[in-house]
């Protein structure tokens, strides 16, 4: 109900004041995907249909990107959920944009890109990612943010300012999903320390332009959007140990990121650059975690004995460069090289004896390091899968760009001196044909490929994406 009172306001608001000053654009896409082991059909969710209208009105802007998201009902029978629906209305974006002599403003909920290579910059920030469409390219793969823009233009020059009230975070898969990235951990919201006070994303960035190219820099502070464990703390029943029981506690650390990048135009050549270091730390003190309420049964554990807040603080560099060259017959090659190190991580330590389920990985206590477990919540999402990958891409268009052809692959050059070879493949060809006028035909081929030298061997990343290598077709309408 609450939706269709929203898209009535765009309606009202987009075409009562007059359909000349419209614009509106879209599409519908009918997807399939199966796995290439079994042809079994992998359900994930897709955008099925897209709406935007944009309307002007002397120097004001308003934009709107409705979506509606499908996926396959988990069971057809109608025996546990008798809803037909399935698929869901996401506003992705909607907000103001207003032009002025010295630059312009937004409001509202958007989708922010910031950094200057085409994919996986550490330094695109501002909105989360959403895993589900870590394949997609651009803003299909990101979340909209509620939150207001200032950029300012003098000369040469452009300055901004971004402000969100809101903590954001990651779209992460679910354990029963079948995409193949996700958190070994699911904690449930009574198991997160809650942030105190109100938790602001900041950011600031300028940029300098050039004849051949340009600089930026970009600052931006926030808490992480993917989840850390926090700490523990162990409960009893009144002074009996014995039945003691563990209450892991997961939180966000608060991060900041200064970050620098480049463009530069060579004839047919183009480099660009994103490096980012980060400084992160956990927020969460002892004195909180002895005011936290179990997220155990409190009338029988009831008893706070002992208390392990990690207390993680932790400096971090991501860095992507790339390569884009016009090769002969008007081939387009794009190349990139990726890496992340952490610079140096201090926590306390968790004097537990007993084997715990912590973020990203299943651990025994004996090899419980949380320097082991550390993961960014900021930067490229490359970040969760490898240290050091190379990605290239091969684009080729013929009969007045009707048939696209490309193939790209990413290759994980992490830990290679363990057999002297690659440990892991990700390689893709894909061709779209324009059948008629906006009507598109897209077929898709992915193959990921291993090691099961790799040391380690089943929790290593690529290792259980391998059964996501899919065959795809999208049948795809734009208006």
């Amino acid at each position: 109900m609450r939706s269709n009172k929203i898209l009535f306001i765009i309606f009202f608001f987009s075409f009562a004041i007059g359909q000349s000053s419209n614009a509106i654009s879209g599409f519908v896409d009918f997807n399939y995907i199966s796995r290439l082991s079994d042809g079994s059909l992998i359900n994930l969710p897709y955008r099925l249909f897209r709406f935007n209208v944009d309307h002007e009105s002397s120097d004001i802007l308003f934009r709107s990107n409705i979506t509606v998201e499908h996926k396959l009902r988990e069971s057809t029978h109608f025996l546990s959920d008798q809803s037909p629906t399935d698929f869901s209305l996401d506003m992705r974006e909607f907000y103001l944009q207003m032009f002025t002599s010295w630059g312009e403003f937004k409001i509202g909920k958007m989708i922010h890109t910031w950094g200057n290579v085409d994919e996986n910059s550490p330094i695109d920030v501002v909105s989360p990612y959403d895993y589900y469409y870590t394949f997609e390219s651009g803003s299909d793969k990101k979340l909209g943010v509620f939150s207001s823009t200032i950029d300012l233009y003098l000369n040469n020059y452009k300055f901004g300012f971004t402000l969100s009230p809101l903590h954001n975070t990651h779209r992460t898969p679910q354990e029963n999903d079948d995409f193949p990235i996700k958190l070994p951990s699911n904690p449930s919201s009574e198991e997160f320390m809650e942030i105190s006070g109100m938790p602001l994303e900041l950011g600031i960035y300028a940029t300098r332009t050039f004849g051949v190219g340009d600089i930026s820099v970009n600052y931006f502070e926030g808490f992480d959007r993917l989840f850390n464990l926090s700490g523990v703390n162990v409960y009893a029943f009144g002074p009996d140990k014995s039945f003691s029981i563990i209450d892991i506690i997961y939180g966000y650390r608060k991060t900041k990121m200064l970050g620098f990048g480049s463009t530069l135009f060579l004839g047919n050549t183009t480099f660009r650059g994103d490096a980012a270091f980060f400084h992160t730390s956990d927020k969460n003190s002892a004195d909180d975690f002895l005011l936290r309420t179990s997220s155990y049964q409190s009338q029988i554990y009831d008893s706070l004995h002992y208390s392990y807040p990690l207390k993680e603080k932790a400096n971090y560099f991501q860095a992507t460069l790339q390569l884009e060259v016009d090769l002969p017959f008007d081939i387009k090659f794009i190349g990139q090289l990726f890496t992340y190190d952490t610079l140096d991580y201090q926590a306390d330590s968790l004097p537990i004896g007993d084997d715990i389920s912590i973020p990203n990985l299943e651990i025994s206590i004996d090899e419980l390091d949380p320097k082991n477990i550390f993961t960014p919540g900021y930067g490229s999402s490359l970040g969760v899968l490898t240290k050091r990958a190379v990605i290239m891409s091969l684009n080729k268009s013929f009969a007045n760009e009707q048939l696209t052809i490309s193939a790209s692959s990413l290759l994980d050059i992490d830990n290679t001196s363990f057999n002297g070879s690659v440990p892991g493949l990700i390689f893709s060809f894909e061709t779209s044909y324009i059948i008629k006028n906006n009507l598109h035909l897209v077929l898709g081929y992915t193959k990921i490929k291993g090691n099961d030298r790799h040391p380690l061997r089943e929790d290593y990343r690529i290792n259980i994406m391998e059964d996501f290598s899919h065959v795809r077709a999208n049948l795809k309408f734009n208006f």
